[in-house]
């Protein structure tokens, strides 16, 4: 039998198309996704919750997300990358403070937030979202208003 170049190229071209179909299939992630921060809609931290028991959240971490009295934990497998350098310019007013980038954990990769300024609250300090060593994996901890006179 003999075979030409043009049955080779489409027999190549299902085999890789074939390929790419199983690839796009496994590229769905059931991990759950951070998420996206907003300093207007942070939540101000309360100095006067009660510390909850994380003994019943033990075996949800395994899944990536658990929830307590006060907010929803996430946790990404492994650390994010370096926190990027950003240049900040001049702050648009006296009225505005510069609300830090962050990295952002999809489910499969980090992805780079950028920072911004944004307009003070009067009497609070913002604490932009960061990640930290928690459980043996890394945990999101969300941008949050604290109190500080």
């Amino acid at each position: 039998m003999k075979l030409n170049g043009s049955v080779l190229v489409a027999v190549a071209m299902m085999v890789g198309s074939f390929g790419m179909m199983g690839c796009q299939q496994n590229a769905q992630s059931s991990d759950p996704v951070a998420p996206e921060e907003s300093v207007q809609n942070a939540p101000v931290e309360d100095e006067t919750a009660a510390a909850t028991n994380d003994s019943d959240n033990t075996n949800a971490i395994r899944f990536g997300v658990t929830r307590n009295a006060v907010r929803f934990h996430y946790y990404a497998p492994h650390a994010p990358p370096a926190v990027r350098y950003e240049h900040r310019g001049v702050a648009p007013s006296r009225m505005h403070f510069w609300a830090p980038g962050y990295y952002r954990w999809t489910g499969r990769q980090y992805t780079w937030y950028g920072g911004r300024w944004e307009v003070r609250r009067s009497g609070y300090e913002y604490i932009g979202p960061h990640w930290g060593p928690a459980h043996g994996r890394y945990e999101y901890i969300p941008g949050h208003w604290v109190r500080r006179y």
